[in-house]
């Protein structure tokens, strides 16, 4: 049963992150039937994708759109990457160019998506988790932002949401390929690297259930995009703006009025933002001065 109004229950697990950047607030379901779920699979290259078993990554690219050669732009880690993401234009306009934190971003000419979304929308519950607490400096303007321990526990507490807080957005943050990666190399014959991505699409499974679930008790309908930061060669990505396996990802769209079909080129990870708001309803205007363009 989906309880819609309250929050009372205790995320399974949960740990309190010590940066402020964490939200707990569960507002009441709005009227809105569009939603979308977001989910980054960080360091996930789009061969070792394609050579693992995933049947619930390889559902949603049966009736959905897949791009298999998406440029993520310079700069290959992962701040600059989901920054890209998130905030629709490259480092060159959002000024993060590491992990570190060092440069002075400009979200503030360059706002997130929930910025534009909260905009036209104050009564969407938009929402992030993350298993990479960094990940929670990228966006503002949520109603819920949790960082956790592990991939297990953020597939849980993604369904506990789904379950219990109605998230008209919903954006998931990965792990675990990452950590692989750099473990046992970024490599679509790593049997570790592979376990990873075979794994993240089990949780994925489960996640799925439940947005079906929705769909059809409640007339919802759900964009969902499966997407990634950078690639990676060896045991890094860093420093690989010339690599093919580390700049060129992958992207998976999927949702009511989106076409099914494949492509190659010709698609940035600028492209996911413009995209969502399509879906939502919400018109891109020049101002916002994005790089990309709706991909369908």
């Amino acid at each position: 049963m989906l309880l819609l109004f309250s929050c009372k229950k205790e995320l399974p697990n949960s740990e309190t992150l010590p940066l402020d950047q964490e939200i707990r607030n569960c507002k009441p379901a709005s009227s809105n039937k569009k939603k979308v779920l977001f989910i980054g699979i960080d360091g996930c290259r789009t061969d070792a994708l394609l050579n693992s078993n995933t049947p619930a990554i390889d559902s949603l690219i049966a009736t959905g759109i897949f791009v298999s050669t998406v440029d993520r732009g310079p700069n290959t880690v992962s701040v600059p990457g989901w920054s890209t993401l998130l905030h629709g234009v490259f480092p060159a306009k959002h000024g993060l160019l590491d992990n570190s934190f060092d440069q002075q971003d400009n979200f503030a000419q360059y706002p997130d998506m929930f910025y534009y979304i909260r905009q036209q929308h104050p009564e969407y519950n938009l929402c992030v988790l993350t298993n990479w607490y960094n990940f929670l400096r990228l966006t503002a303007d949520e109603d819920y932002a949790v960082d956790v321990a592990s991939d297990v526990e953020l597939k849980d507490s993604t369904i506990w949401l789904l379950d219990n807080c109605s998230p008209d957005m919903l954006v998931l943050h990965f792990d675990d390929p990452d950590h692989a990666g750099h473990s046992f190399g970024f490599d679509p014959l790593q049997p570790e690297y592979i376990s990873a991505i075979e794994q993240t699409d089990i949780y994925i499974k489960e996640i799925m259930i439940s947005i079906h679930q929705r769909e059809a008790t409640l007339n919802e309908k759900w964009m969902v995009v499966v997407c990634t930061d950078h690639g990676g060669s060896g045991t890094s990505h860093g420093g690989q703006d010339g690599n093919p396996a580390t700049r060129y990802v992958f992207l998976v769209l999927n949702g009511e009025g989106i076409p099914n079909h494949n492509q190659q080129g010709n698609a940035a990870n600028t492209d996911v933002f413009p995209s969502i708001m399509k879906y939502l309803d919400i018109p891109v205007q020049g101002s916002w001065g994005l790089d990309g363009t709706p991909l369908y």
